[in-house]
């Protein structure tokens, strides 16, 4: 715990500021502040008329005049010593005969007083820092026990945590490459279908693949002929190629590149779209509301079972499934929220030490409170 301000040290401070206080106040004007706040105000005038031209008189004695009337304002209610009185008076009358240095002379006579209050009041302002440390330090000791009583103990462990996003990890790479070597591997006659199949679950977030649009193009590449040898037996990445070339180049692999051309055009965004680099699927992430998770999980287990090569998905999406249907994803998704909230007191609720932490706070919660409580308040020592 950090121990702040020493209340020893606080309370001795205290203690000489009340004593200040009592011996100020035996002399009216000193204790309130009003001898230092007309002298302040005198002063300000020397500064700020001390090279002034007589065309500034009259402003120069209509600033005499407010303090002087403060002053016999204060002289009537008591509450200004004479013998302050005298000395502020005559300063004043110097002042007001613009003679500023005999004026600012008068004004240094009170400059052992002032410096008795501004003593006190500097002693004050550290008490009441000091005082203010304390009750700041309480704040935040109530803060920090509200705080860990509402911890709960997380579903799993932090490193149990870290093994389920490595395993979504795993299955987010792995059908990263599945996706890759379909598109690259897998004749594109056989692969387009996954896609289209694929596209029709918005959850996968595939480009949309018109029905009417994709038909021709298909049915060209299942057709026996130059166009299954030329470009149906290749992968996805050659359809696009095809658009490349010139129209001897295809007359020449196909006779007539025309139909290819013509069923290809209407398919080229969707075509682009799911060849264009990056990552195609959308991840897998324990940051995914547990339902979008749970669906998206159901829909990438189904795109790839459509897919060709996808042996070494398997593996990782068969662990994600199983994950998911065990409520593992679940506690994880919970947990990870615990620990990122919550952190070390999340890590204690789980290791079993958070009431001894809430126990420590509370101990330091009713020292501080037990200290404030034996300190005066800062505006009864004056």
């Amino acid at each position: 715990m950090n121990e702040g301000p020493a209340v020893e040290d606080l309370r001795e401070l205290g203690e000489s500021v009340s004593a200040l206080s009592t011996r100020l106040k035996k002399t009216p004007g000193l204790s309130e502040g009003h001898v230092e706040r007309i002298a302040t105000a005198i002063e300000r005038i020397l500064r700020d008329y001390g090279g002034a031209s007589y065309r500034q008189y009259r402003n120069l004695v209509r600033d005499l005049d407010e303090i002087a009337a403060d002053i016999a304002r204060l002289q009537k209610e008591k509450a200004l010593h004479p013998k302050f009185v005298r000395y502020l008076d005559a300063s004043l009358l110097r002042i007001r005969k613009r003679d500023f240095f005999l004026g600012r002379k008068l004004l240094e006579r009170l400059a052992k007083a002032r410096a008795q209050a501004k003593e006190r009041d500097g002693l004050l302002e550290e008490y009441r820092e000091g005082y203010r440390e304390i009750e700041r330090e309480i704040t935040r000791l109530k803060a920090d026990k509200e705080h860990l009583r509402s911890v709960r103990k997380p579903p799993m462990s932090e490193t149990e945590v870290e093994r389920m996003k490595s395993l979504l990890d795993a299955a987010n790479r792995a059908i990263s490459h599945a996706v890759i070597a379909e598109l690259h591997g897998v004749p594109c006659r056989l692969a387009l279908p996954a896609f289209q199949e694929g596209s029709k679950d918005r959850r996968l977030l595939l480009p949309r693949v018109p029905d009417g649009e994709v038909a021709p193009l298909l049915a060209l590449l299942e057709d026996v002929g130059t166009v299954r040898d030329a470009f149906g037996n290749r992968g996805v990445h050659s359809l696009l190629e095809a658009l490349t070339f010139s129209d001897a180049k295809l007359a020449h692999l196909l006779g007539d590149g025309r139909p290819l051309k013509a069923v290809l055009t209407p398919n080229l965004s969707w075509l682009k779209a799911i060849t264009a680099p990056g990552t195609l699927l959308p991840p897998l992430s324990l940051d995914l509301p547990i339902e979008e998770l749970r669906g998206r999980v159901e829909a990438i287990a189904g795109f790839a079972d459509k897919l060709h090569d996808v042996e070494g998905a398997r593996e990782p999406m068969a662990g994600v499934t199983k994950a998911m249907g065990s409520g593992a994803l679940a506690k994880a998704q919970d947990a990870d929220r615990a620990y990122r909230t919550f952190g070390d007191a999340a890590r204690r609720a789980w290791e079993g030490t958070l009431e001894k932490a809430i126990r420590d706070v509370e101990r330091d919660l009713e020292k501080r409170t037990k200290d404030l409580s034996g300190l005066t308040q800062p505006d009864r020592l004056l």
